[in-house]
């Protein structure tokens, strides 16, 4: 007789519900087992996709070109998501077709795909649309995607600033590749999107920098223009005036020269900080490096502030406490800083005042001098409420500042950038009615001999060319007259041309050596300073190699004279002409043998 349990069940009828049960509870947990390996699945999938479109925008953040982005864009689709075709497709301005900007194995670039209207309207692709992924699988009939052979695409608009669609990123299937390509669009849609709307940020970015950069280029193109139309009336004044100055003109004369010509500097100074500070905010500001006689900077700003000075019966005291002038740097951009201190310290000081320029030595190490600049005056100071906005473009103190004493209130902003740009900060320290003080340090590298045979900012002793021919080449005949009459002392002989295409057949017809140097305008009629400087060069004749040919021209930017280097230009002097340059190139050039 079998024993029975509490049950009412026998051993034997216990133990298979007890091997049931366990089979049960297995099956739950192979199963249970089985949804946790596919979510986990999933998640793994989903973490590597988001890992391969970080590594895709990383890629598309550094395309350089629309067509490379989009290049990259579609292959990301192809990768990221195991689908056989990835596409970018940007309507055109009529918005009646695609043109294939960027695809993954499709052979068709530049492809063009008329967009259906009935089709565009039912899938809402035009007018203003907000991001939403669209899907077709298989493709829809009257399907732009059936051009390029697909049976089931998965699609995102490109949508720009106004919400109005601008294209398609595209990811699909053809009926040849259904067999390799497993295509499940529920377990990619949200993560296509998450993908879709990185690249849609990024090509939208890509645009708006290269509308920035188109912008900026036609801003520098205005800007060249611009400085080259307001140097070139300029170089007249300033060169006629400089030319009147030498004459026997009297006492009233004399004077009223001295006022055009600081009337035409202050007002070439404007030109050059409006044109300086839109360089500057662009990004343009290059410093050059190059030895440099810090003495010859000081005594150089010492002639040119002189009549400002003597004109209100103002004191300059320069005290130059150096062991060595001898430094490596960019002395333009030292030279316009101090100029611009010493100018605004001259223009905001009373009559019979004071300025004072102190440089002296702070430290020095093997290679490096710590150099301090300071301007001092007892002018009419700087208001406390202004000092936090001084070296702000285009602020002054106040209203009756530009009535009273002019300017744009560029300058110091300009200075402070330079100085900047070159390791220091310019510190005021001012009070109302007793003066102001301006100073910086700087960092300058040293130099063994920069000072060497330097002319110390006085007016160089005219050197004697007799026996020298130069060829002067402008399409303005002022300009030309200006150098006959600036160099008419030097006894060199001066020919001249309205252009680069006459400047080229004289030199060609001349006989070899006939010409010592070429004053060269760069921006003329017929062929231009460049093109008549690249083909002397070019002329099968040994003289025109080492013929010196110095450009003389408005184009005052530092890429004009990096390009005049490079068309073999010698040398570069910028409109209105200085007469100490002048007189100092030609010398350099001209040495007597």
């Amino acid at each position: 007789m079998e024993e029975c349990g509490m049950d009412g069940l026998s051993a034997p009828e216990n133990l298979k519900k007890t091997i049931d049960d366990l089979q049960a509870r297995v099956s739950r947990y192979e199963l249970s087992d089985q949804k946790m390996r596919s979510i986990q699945h999933k998640l793994d999938t989903q973490i590597e996709r988001f890992t391969m479109i970080h590594t895709y925008t990383q890629l598309a953040f550094h395309a350089t070109h629309p067509d490379e982005l989009s290049a990259i864009i579609a292959e990301g689709i192809a990768d990221i998501f195991q689908l056989e075709v990835g596409a970018v497709l940007m309507l055109n301005h009529a918005e009646d077709c695609f043109t294939l900007t960027g695809s993954f194995n499709l052979d068709t670039p530049g492809l063009i795909i008329p967009l259906p209207e009935e089709w565009a309207q039912k899938q809402k692709i035009k007018g203003r649309i907000k991001h939403s992924i669209l899907l077709e699988s298989p493709v829809a009939k009257g399907s732009p995607w059936a051009a390029l052979g697909l049976v089931h695409a998965v699609y995102v608009p490109v949508i720009g600033n106004e919400r109005t669609s601008k294209g398609i990123i595209l990811g699909g299937i053809s009926e040849r590749g259904q067999k390799l390509y497993d295509f499940q669009p529920k377990e990619i849609l949200s993560s296509f999107m998450v993908y879709s709307q990185q690249m849609n940020g990024i090509y939208n970015n890509f645009s708006a920098m290269a509308r920035v950069k188109e912008a900026n280029s036609a801003k520098t193109v205005f800007l060249a223009n611009l400085s080259h139309e307001m140097r070139t009336p300029m170089n007249a004044i300033v060169g006629m005036t400089q030319i009147c100055r030498k004459s026997d003109a009297g006492g009233k004369l004399r004077r009223e020269i001295n006022q055009i010509e600081i009337s035409s500097r202050h007002l070439l100074g404007l030109i050059n900080d409006v044109l300086d500070i839109s360089k500057i905010e662009g990004g343009k500001l290059v410093l050059n490096r190059e030895a440099f006689c810090l003495r010859e900077i000081v005594d150089n700003l010492f002639v040119s502030l002189k009549p400002a000075a003597e004109n209100k019966s103002q004191d300059i005291v320069i005290n130059c406490a150096l062991k060595s002038s001898n430094f490596i740097g960019d002395p333009m951009r030292l030279s316009q800083v101090l100029l611009n201190l010493l100018s605004n310290a001259i223009k905001f000081t009373r009559e019979s005042g004071w300025i004072d320029l102190t440089i002296e030595e702070l430290s020095r190490d093997s290679k490096k001098t710590l150099i301090k600049f300071s301007v001092r005056d007892n002018g009419i100071g700087i208001p406390p409420e202004f000092m936090p906005r001084l070296f702000s473009p285009f602020e002054q103190a106040d209203g009756s500042i530009v009535r009273k004493y002019g300017g744009t209130g560029l300058g110091l902003a300009i200075s402070q950038r330079i100085v900047e740009h070159m390791g220091g900060v310019i510190h005021v320290e001012s009070e109302v009615d007793k003066g102001t003080h301006f100073y910086f340090s700087l960092w300058l590298d040293d130099d063994d001999n920069a000072c060497a045979g330097k002319s110390g900012g006085k007016i160089l002793e005219v050197p004697d060319l007799s026996g020298k021919t130069m060829l002067v080449v402008d399409d303005v005949d002022v300009n030309r007259e200006i150098i006959i009459l600036l160099l008419e002392q030097t006894g060199i002989s001066i020919e001249s041309a309205q252009n680069g295409k006459i400047a080229l057949d004289m030199v060609e017809k001349s006989a070899a050596g006939h010409y010592d140097i070429i004053l060269m305008d760069i921006q003329m009629p017929v062929m231009d300073g460049y093109t008549a400087t690249q083909k002397i060069r070019d002329l099968d004749r040994p003289d025109v190699k080492e013929l010196p040919i110095l450009a003389m021209t408005a184009n005052a930017f530092k890429e004009d004279i990096d390009r005049a280097l490079e068309a073999g230009m010698n040398g570069h002097m910028s409109k209105p002409v200085d007469e100490n340059i002048l007189l100092s190139m030609c010398r350099d050039r001209l040495k007597k043998t």
